[in-house]
């Protein structure tokens, strides 16, 4: 199947900006926890599942409102592209049926970039493996247990106890000489 991300009509430049935006100041939090070699930005790998969904004759200008709802055009964001979910209304029906009944794996997950946007993308079934111990800690931490709160309805007591554990942590570091400085 020949699809938009294909058809030389997918929005680079855009896509670039947006990575670029991302990677400089304004990452994620939870970027800084690890250096992370493969990190990929969000906002690529939210384009490239988009694009890699869609037919080929996908309007540009509708497809960058889905992926950015931030983009302002000539290059300007409202906020970083990876700070507000892709905007997936615009999509209309059809192709939220489409998405919902995809399956998405990503077996060399890392930090998780790729499963994360396509969660925010609604993706039906989204698979992210990891060998790297660390990395399947993170990747619970960002897909599993955001949707295990939500689901209990106690995303609002998990925010605030890892913003309270974290605080901890963070004051415990402090009191190590060896580290403080860090």
């Amino acid at each position: 199947m020949d699809t938009f991300l294909e058809s030389g009509r997918f929005p680079v430049e855009v896509v670039n900006l947006a990575s670029s935006k991302e990677k400089g100041p304004g990452r994620p939090p939870h970027w800084e926890m690890v250096f992370w070699w493969t990190r990929k930005p969000l906002a690529s790998a939210r384009a490239v599942i988009l694009a890699s969904l869609l037919p080929r004759d996908f309007d540009v200008e509708r497809f960058t409102r889905v992926v950015y709802p931030s983009y302002q055009g000539s290059g300007r964001f409202s906020k970083t592209p990876h700070f507000l979910n892709p905007n997936v209304k615009l999509l209309g029906r059809e192709y939220l049926e489409k998405l919902a009944r995809t399956r998405l794996l990503d077996p060399f997950a890392g930090f998780g970039s790729i499963p994360l946007e396509g969660v925010r993308l609604g993706v039906g079934e989204v698979v992210a493996t990891e060998l790297l111990p660390t990395a399947v800690v993170f990747l619970r931490a960002v897909l599993e247990y955001p949707k295990w709160a939500v689901e209990k309805k106690v995303e609002k007591q998990l925010i605030s106890d890892v913003e309270k554990w974290g605080k901890w942590v963070l004051e415990q570091l402090g009191k190590d000489p060896d580290i403080r400085e860090l």
